[in-house]
């Protein structure tokens, strides 16, 4: 009790620091409601004329305790900014707006991981907008460069709100995954020109998952006389992997090659559950699959590259865009040797 009077008092004293220190940032603070009647509903003020690019991130505005839900934030960018907007609901409303955007490690006592501590009253945000209490405020946009930001960032939104009929102040927080003494979020920028479609491969072609670090062409493994292409992918431990699938790369050339898909191995030994996705504009009509402690399979005790005597295959799938093997009485390092027949989707 004597911990909150203190802070309390801290929080009183600080106040005018706050609102003579906080000066306005390059970012848009954008629409305060000006109603000097704080009881009526503010939402109107909202920006409604973003056009967003993908899709935005929505998040619930909770106290710590999650015991209320006073409101959402709404996270999304165009070709050239960030918009974060709070809006409150019912009898809430913003007495200080606040937001940070960027790298975890620059927001300052924030730990992705869930460590350390995040107290809103120690912290010195790099955007603050702070209401009177006659301009309390149910709406708040900020708009941030986007040029300024990763591809990837931390987002903090919080609020230090009122109810204006109890009289309670709550901290209230956009909410995600880890709690210390706040919350934060993660956001991806999101894409604004849609991607080409895939080019054509003008029916059907031979497609292998290249495991990138782990892959070895046929051509290059010792003792194996081969004319297909394709790759040997491993040797692998327990864990969760993945690759690309490219059709048509001879000679085991990718730039030769077209991606068509993702390969996705999941081993837990004695299991591995080895999945095939297809990108839009491409399915599979046959699967062929190896997977072992040896390079490749042997036939009549000599390595093959020849899909048709691969261990594990699905014929007949008829066009589909997915397809998935579960592989048992696995263990110790394994090798993954992935073949498709993959075709235009028309």
């Amino acid at each position: 009790m004597k911990k909150q009077i203190r802070r309390s008092i801290f929080l009183l004293f600080a106040a005018p620091i706050f609102f003579l220190g906080c000066q306005k940032s390059e970012i848009t603070d954008e629409v305060k409601n000006t109603n000097p009647n704080p009881n009526s509903e503010g939402s109107e003020s909202l920006k409604s004329t973003i056009t967003y690019c993908g899709t935005p991130l929505n998040a619930n505005l909770v106290d710590f305790e999650e015991t209320i839900i006073a409101g959402t934030a709404v996270i999304g960018n165009d070709e050239t900014k960030l918009y974060v907007s709070y809006e409150l609901t019912g009898d809430w409303w913003i007495q200080n707006a606040v937001l940070f955007a960027g790298p975890a490690d620059s927001a300052g006592l924030i730990h992705p991981d869930g460590s350390g501590q995040f107290a809103p009253w120690y912290w010195n945000p790099p955007y603050r907008h702070d209401f009177f209490p006659w301009d309390f405020t149910q709406t708040h946009t900020y708009e941030v460069d986007l040029s300024t930001l990763d591809n990837c960032f931390t987002v903090v939104a919080y609020i230090y709100s009122k109810n204006l009929v109890t009289g309670e102040h709550k901290y209230i927080w956009g909410k995600s995954v880890s709690k210390v003494s706040g919350y934060y979020l993660e956001y991806c920028k999101q894409n604004c020109t849609p991607p080409p479609p895939p080019p054509p491969l003008g029916g059907c072609e031979t497609g292998y998952a290249y495991g990138e670090s782990y892959a070895t062409c046929f051509l290059n493994i010792p003792g194996v006389n081969s004319n297909n292409w394709g790759w040997s992918n491993g040797q692998i431990g327990a864990g969760n992997y993945t690759w690309p699938i490219y059709a048509g790369a001879g000679q085991c050339n990718i730039d030769n090659g077209i991606l068509v898909g993702y390969l996705q191995v999941n081993y837990a030994p004695p299991s591995a559950t080895v999945t095939y996705s297809m990108l839009d504009g491409y399915i599979m009509n046959v699967t062929h699959l190896y997977v072992g402690t040896q390079i490749l399979p042997k036939k009549k005790n000599k390595y093959t590259t020849a899909p048709g005597q691969f261990p594990y295959k699905h014929c007949n799938l008829n066009g589909t865009s997915s397809d998935t093997f579960t592989i048992n009485g696995l263990s110790g390092l394994i090798y993954v040797v992935a073949h498709t027949e993959v075709c235009d989707d028309i």
